[in-house]
């Protein structure tokens, strides 16, 4: 992968994104986060982010892919624990 001045990438540890500011040989790379840091990372820690195209295509289509949420019952239908008094 070769990482330009610009380039939007995700950090493959924690999944952030981030904008890359400076490339420095091969394989080291200054970053600027989401939070305004400034950090120095090995190319091999990043992933090019997906593109608009590929990204609005995967929302779309998500909601076809996940399984159905269990339901979840009412209030009114919920089991309440009953309440044991102990005698004195």
């Amino acid at each position: 992968m070769e990482l330009e001045r610009g380039d939007i990438v995700v950090e493959r540890l924690t999944g952030r994104r981030a904008i890359v500011i400076k490339v420095a040989g091969d394989d080291e790379v200054t970053c600027r986060f989401g939070d305004g840091r400034l950090e120095d990372r090995f190319a091999f820690e990043l992933e090019a982010s997906v593109p608009f195209v590929d990204w609005l295509v995967s929302v779309a289509v998500a909601p076809f892919w996940v399984r159905p949420r269990a339901r979840v019952p009412s209030v009114s239908e919920r089991k309440r624990p009953m309440l044991v008094r102990g005698t004195q």
